[in-house]
């Protein structure tokens, strides 16, 4: 019998092509405004406060937010929609990304009335910003072995660790920390965690920068140093981090960001090669096919979402298969870059930049490696 890992796409919704129209054209015109340049990986790397409050205007923050949190109240597919044409032009959208796509569900589903009115607000107003704080120095992609531990005292928990490749965090106002609130056992290692809303201007947080190869800073590592968190911080059940964590790991895993950070490259190849300044390789046909095969896996874990389906193993497949396409692209434009005297100088800014964000391609989200072994589970391979 056949095993279907990733939930087939419904049929396109032709509703949703006005709002695409609708954003394609006020991209349009913010880049000719010189608002922003479309760059590679700028849902990590471009952080810009003012142009996330731009989109929260216009209803395109938090889109996914009941309007009595003060969203919008539309559909996961709706947001699909907007995030696919921020990404296909490469907007300075880091601010909003990960309060908007992790957050804000998170809170939806395990967070307290208090918590959903004090941050869900913000997220939409594009007022809030989020970062991550799963990952660890000698953890990474194994969370089942984070050493932050979190002791509870009165009226909250006392919170000692590090997490690293925190994205953001020198920006962030918060972040959900993965933190062990009860000793390691080893035959039950995803017992015992725990998530907690940690304000990241609270005493005890330094945040050091992580810099890239080219100099740029957007991962940090975040010191926890017996950091309070107040009991109504705490989020979800304490012992329930675990199934918490892989819940919103899929909504981290599956987007079209997982596979669209290098689509200004794979899109200025086609130009490039098309008024002849690239050689007509027909691999930059190929990458075409494969982003339009993406598109349908991840909008078809979109819908399961929406429908709010366990979508872990689904997820991890599009992460796998999205990150190394992306990487493939900055690769082949490095190639064939090479072997061109006439590309143009905006082409080569792109290619240079997809080269120096490849290597965190397939490790960010979880490695490879680790999402391997999570759709073997899902094979009943393990």
């Amino acid at each position: 019998m056949r095993t279907s890992l990733v939930p087939s796409a419904g049929a396109p919704d032709p509703s949703l092509a006005a709002l695409r129209a609708e954003v394609r054209a006020f991209l349009r015109e913010q880049i000719e405004a010189g608002v922003f340049t479309p760059g590679v990986d700028t849902w990590l790397a471009r952080w810009n406060t003012d142009f996330t409050k731009a989109l929260a205007a216009r209803g395109w923050v938090g889109m996914t937010i009941p309007t009595e949190y003060g969203g919008h109240g539309r559909t996961f597919m709706e947001r699909f929609v907007v995030t696919e044409e921020l990404l296909a032009v490469g907007a300075p959208v880091a601010a909003q990304w990960v309060a908007d796509r992790q957050a804000a569900p998170s809170l939806l589903k395990y967070g307290t009335e208090e918590q959903k009115r004090r941050f869900l607000p913000g997220i939409a107003r594009g007022e809030i910003c989020w970062a991550i704080g799963m990952s660890e120095p000698e953890s990474g992609s194994d969370l089942a072995s984070v050493k932050t531990k979190a002791v509870q005292v009165d009226g909250g928990w006392r919170i000692t660790g590090t997490k690293l490749w925190t994205s953001g965090a020198h920006h962030a106002d918060a972040l959900f920390g993965l933190a062990r609130s009860a000793p390691l056992d080893p035959a039950h290692r995803h017992a015992g965690l725990s998530q907690f809303i940690v304000l990241l201007d609270s005493p005890g947080v330094e945040i050091r920068p992580v810099l890239s190869m080219s100099g740029e800073h957007h991962f940090n590592e975040v010191v926890l140093d017996d950091v309070f968190v107040p009991d109504d911080l705490v989020l979800g059940t304490i012992g329930d981090g675990w199934a918490q964590v892989t819940s919103e790991l899929g909504y981290e895993r599956s987007g079209p960001e997982r596979f669209m950070s290098t689509f200004g490259v794979l899109a200025g190849a086609v130009d490039e090669a098309a008024a002849g300044r690239l050689p007509a390789d027909p691999r930059i046909g190929a990458f075409v096919g494969r982003i339009f095969g993406l598109h349908h896996m991840s909008r078809g874990v979109s819908e399961a979402l929406q429908r709010h389906e366990n979508a872990e193993v689904a997820a991890s497949v599009v992460k796998v298969l999205g990150t190394q396409a992306e990487g493939d692209i900055a690769d082949l434009a490095d190639e064939l870059a090479g072997e061109s005297d006439t590309a143009g100088d905006e082409f080569a800014e792109l290619v240079r930049s997809g080269v120096m964000q490849r290597p965190g391609f397939t490790l960010r989200g979880g490695t490879s490696e680790i999402l391997r072994g999570v759709i073997a589970r899902g094979l009943g391979m393990r």
